[in-house]
C-alpha cells in the first residue's frame, strides 16, 4: 500500500512538532504553498495548451488582487504576479461576451478547445502522480505493521489489557497476517475471539469480543452499508525504500486509487449513500493539512496529493461555470453542428457561478460550525 490510499487522518511513524510560532507559521506557508501550486499547475495547463493551439492570451497570472510586479509582456500576454499567490489564473482570448478576437478559443476547432479545457485537471493529476513518485523515491511507502500503536478508550482491546507495543500475531490457535487479522475481526462482529498477542518475548491470550459498529463500504463502485467487527486498535506503519520503478507505478497507482474514491464518493452522494455532512470543504481541507503538517512533512504531502486531486475532479464535474460544464457545451456543439446562444450560456454560466459561490458559503459555515463545536476538529 502506498501513501496515496492511507488515511488521511493517520500519522506517518514521527512525532507532532511543537505548536510553537515558528513551526506554525511554517505550516501556514507550506498550505499556502499547496492550493497556490494546486492552481498554478491548473492555469499553467490551460494556458499552455492554449498557447499550443495558437489561441491568444491576455494575462497569465500567478495570485489576484492588486499587482505587485509586471514581470514582462510578450507575444501579447501580460505575465504578472499579484497580491494574493494562493490562486492564479489565465485570461484566453475569445472566452468572454462580445471577445471576437481572430484567434480567441471560439475560432479554434472543438477539439483543440476541448484539449484546452480538460488539460488543467489532466495536470492536477500529473502533479499528484508526482507527489507520489517523489514521497517514494526520498521517504519510501508506509507499509502497516501488526504493532498496536494506538487504543480506543473503553475499546473491547482496552477492556482486555492490550497495550501499545503488543503485536497481534493470530486468532483462536491459527498465525495470520495482518490483513487476515483485520478481515477476521471485521467479519466476527458479537463473536468472541481468542487473540494471540506477543508482549517483550511472551506469548498472550486475550479472549474479546469485537463490538459490532456500522459503516459504509465500497462494493465496486456502489457504497453499501455493512455492521462490521472493531476491537479499537490503530496500528502502526513502518516505511521501507522503493526503487525508481516501483516508486513510479505506486505514483500512477495511488493517483488512480483516490480519483476512484472520488468517483466512487460522488456518486454515492448522487444516490444518497453518503451524506453531505461527510463532505469535506476548504475550512476542513486546510484542517486537515494542518493536522498532518503537526504529524509529519510526508503525511503533509500526501494530503497535498490529495487535494490536487479533488481540484482536478472538481473541475471536471458537469457544473456552470466549471471545467466540466464548458466541456459539456463543447460536445454539444460539436454534435449539433452549430454554437450555442453565448448570451444564454454566459447567463447560465452566471447563475451556475452564483449558485456554486452559495454552496461553497454555505459547506464553509457548516465546517466552521463542526470545527467550533465541543468534540469539533
Amino acid at each position: 500500500m502506498g501513501w496515496g490510499i492511507a488515511s488521511i487522518t493517520l500519522a506517518a511513524a514521527a512525532a507532532p512538532a511543537q505548536d510553537d510560532f515558528t513551526a506554525t507559521a511554517l505550516r501556514v506557508a507550506a498550505i499556502a504553498l499547496a492550493f497556490g501550486l494546486t492552481v498554478f499547475v491548473h492555469e499553467l495547463g490551460h494556458f499552455v495548451t492554449a498557447r499550443l493551439a495558437g489561441m491568444a492570451v491576455y494575462e497569465f497570472s500567478i495570485g489576484f488582487g492588486r499587482p505587485l510586479l509586471l514581470w514582462f509582456k510578450r507575444k501579447g500576454t501580460q505575465y504578472s504576479f499579484r497580491l494574493w499567490p494562493f490562486l492564479s489564473y489565465v485570461r484566453i482570448a475569445g472566452m468572454e461576451p462580445g471577445d471576437e478576437h481572430p484567434q480567441g478559443f471560439l475560432k479554434k476547432p472543438r477539439w483543440a478547445q476541448a484539449i484546452v479545457l480538460v488539460t488543467g485537471c489532466l495536470m492536477n493529476f500529473l502533479l499528484a502522480v508526482s507527489i507520489f513518485i517523489a514521497m517514494g523515491l526520498v521517504f519510501g511507502k508506509a507499509v502497516p505493521s501488526n504493532v498496536v500503536k494506538e487504543i480506543a478508550k473503553d475499546s473491547p482491546a482496552a477492556r482486555v489489557g492490550l497495550i501499545p507495543g503488543d503485536r497481534l500475531i493470530g486468532i483462536n490457535g491459527a498465525r495470520l497476517s495482518l490483513d487476515q487479522l483485520r478481515a477476521r475481526i471485521k467479519a466476527s462482529p458479537g463473536k468472541q475471539l481468542a487473540l494471540e498477542v506477543e508482549r517483550a518475548g511472551r506469548r498472550l491470550a486475550l479472549r474479546l469480543t469485537p463490538e459490532p459498529i456500522p459503516v459504509k463500504e465500497v462494493e465496486g463502485l456502489n457504497i453499501v452499508d455493512r455492521r462490521i467487527g472493531r476491537i479499537g486498535v490503530g496500528f502502526d506503519y513502518e516505511v521501507v525504500p522503493m526503487g525508481v520503478l516501483e516508486s513510479i507505478g505506486a505514483g500512477f497507482t495511488d493517483t488512480h486509487d483516490v480519483i476512484r474514491g472520488q468517483i466512487i464518493g460522488f456518486l454515492g452522494l448522487a444516490r444518497r449513500q453518503v451524506s453531505t455532512e461527510e463532505v469535506v470543504g476548504p475550512v476542513r481541507f486546510v484542517g486537515h493539512l494542518y493536522t498532518a503538517a503537526r504529524e509529519s512533512w510526508l503525511q503533509f504531502l500526501n494530503v497535498a496529493a490529495i487535494l490536487t486531486i479533488a481540484v482536478g475532479f472538481v473541475n471536471l464535474l458537469p457544473i456552470p461555470p466549471l471545467d466540466g460544464s464548458r466541456l459539456v457545451i463543447v460536445a454539444y456543439e460539436a454534435i449539433r453542428g452549430k454554437p450555442v446562444d453565448k448570451r444564454k450560456e454566459t447567463i447560465v454560466h452566471l447563475v451556475g457561478l452564483a449558485l456554486l459561490m452559495l454552496l461553497i458559503l454555505l459547506i464553509t459555515y457548516r465546517d466552521i460550525r463542526l470545527l467550533t463545536r465541543p468534540g469539533g476538529g
